[in-house]
């Protein structure tokens, strides 16, 4: 049922309508992302430089005129659990419609899990590693389908985590950019 859905990400929507990205914010230029935080705009464009299939799925929802907001917890209304790495909010009209997909990403929480310094590779590493699941994982297919039904899922109880929509994407982004980095 997506009342629920839709009243969450009506509260989402008026967010934010409300509050101002900071000026360093910016659209990537391959496609409609808008970003919150520098850590998580230069995840981004270590992404959009390395992967092909992150690039031309950013140009199919530019193309739609649809887009991602990744945040952190501390612009969003509503507190997440302090114990969520990272969540997705589609936001949804009445008929299940989806233009925005909100991105939540915890990097407090991810810098005391890992112990590493914002500046680490290995935590820049672990950064784009979450990106690429939530933004590729789950918000994009959203996005692309433009309804609640673009879900691509978690693996599910008893499921194999390869066999999951989900990872399945977030892996065509590790292969890509793997091979940059053995280049």
């Amino acid at each position: 049922m997506a009342l629920p859905i839709f009243t969450a990400c009506i509260g989402m929507a008026a967010f934010l309508a409300a509050v101002p990205l900071p000026v360093w914010a910016q659209a990537a230029p391959e496609g409609p992302l808008e970003i919150s935080h520098p850590v998580l705009a230069s995840s981004v464009q270590r992404l959009t430089e390395g992967s092909a299939s992150w690039r031309e799925a950013l140009s199919a929802i530019a193309a739609r005129g649809r887009r991602a907001v990744v945040v952190t917890p501390d612009r969003v209304k509503t507190p997440m659990d302090g114990g969520t790495l990272a969540q997705v909010f589609p936001i949804a009209d009445e008929q299940s419609r989806v233009g925005t997909v909100l991105v939540v990403i915890n990097l407090e929480l991810l810098q005391k899990l890992s112990g590493l310094p914002v500046t680490a590779v290995d935590f820049e590493d672990d950064v784009d590693r979450i990106i690429a699941h939530e933004v590729y994982g789950h918000a994009i297919p959203f996005l692309l389908s433009g309804s609640l039904a673009g879900n691509c899922a978690d693996p599910a109880v008893g499921q194999s985590a390869v066999a999951s929509c989900v990872i399945q994407r977030e892996n065509v982004i590790r292969r890509e950019i793997a091979r940059r980095g053995s280049q």
